[in-house]
């Protein structure tokens, strides 16, 4: 088991903390969010609060979870150690300045959880390959090892689509609400639709997503109208130009056609 410790306690550190809370782990976790860390305290024994520099001193591997911002004021005043495992899963701070802020740390790697981790099976993003990270997450998560630091930004950058799915699942519940008059049930009738074809897509035996689109898309049928005014105005251009407009923020490679 491992001592496992937290900087910053927020939506993305409750999901890790709540994946691996029953693994036998003493997890420490920083005070930064007192109605946070009190709320994770209260849900899982054994779990302990400390200030920033306590956490570190407790801990063989350490999780940031901070804004990036926020971790440029706060990383640089903090002492790590030469034998701690740091996983980052912050967006915004390459690995070359968190090599800096964690010295003298060197086992660094960035990742990208989502609050749907504790789940079990959700996609967990990585880079570079870290054994601290496949030991307390690989029993829950299925570890993507992307290639390069580039990859993992391209990453960041596609997990910004979850929002407009759930726009897309809360307008589409919004109308069948008007029919139902149980938006709930709308939702989760819509949410479940959709979860049952991404597991399909994520199964060993997953289909090409070009055939399921096509599978959807016959001619004439509702799916392929549907599909066909949101072409029509201009929906999935807009959504290829919003996915650009992340490259900079993110140090990716301009567009080049």
């Amino acid at each position: 088991m491992a001592r496992v410790g937290f900087i910053g306690a927020g939506e993305i550190a409750s999901a890790m903390i709540g994946t691996i809370a029953g693994d036998g782990h003493a997890i420490t976790v920083s005070r930064r969010n007192e109605e946070v860390s009190a709320r994770l305290e209260r849900a899982h024994p054994g779990l302990r609060r400390a200030d920033n520099q306590e956490v570190l001193d407790a801990s063989d591997v350490v999780v940031l979870c901070l804004l990036a911002e926020t971790a440029r004021r706060e990383l640089p005043g903090l002492r790590f150690r030469a034998d701690q495992a740091v996983i980052s899963v912050m967006a915004g701070m390459s690995l070359d300045e968190l090599s800096r802020a964690c010295a003298p740390a060197t086992d660094i790697c960035v990742a990208i959880p989502l609050p749907p981790l504790p789940l079990g099976g959700t996609p967990l993003a990585a880079y570079p390959a870290s054994r601290a990270l496949a030991e307390l997450f690989g029993p829950h998560a299925t570890i993507h090892a992307c290639p390069s630091e580039e990859a993992l930004n391209a990453h960041f950058a596609a997990t910004g689509l979850l929002l407009p799915l759930l726009d897309q699942i809360d307008v589409g519940a919004t109308w069948l609400a008007e029919f139902t008059g149980d938006r709930a049930a709308a939702a989760s009738y819509l949410a479940g639709l959709l979860g049952g074809y991404c597991r399909m897509l994520t199964a060993p035996d997953a289909p090409d997503l070009a055939r399921m689109r096509a599978g959807l898309g016959t001619e004439g049928g509702l799916n392929y109208t549907l599909s066909k005014a949101l072409a029509d105005n201009g929906t999935p251009a807009a959504l290829s130009d919003g996915l650009d407009g992340l490259r900079a923020r993110l140090g990716l490679p301009e567009k080049t056609r």
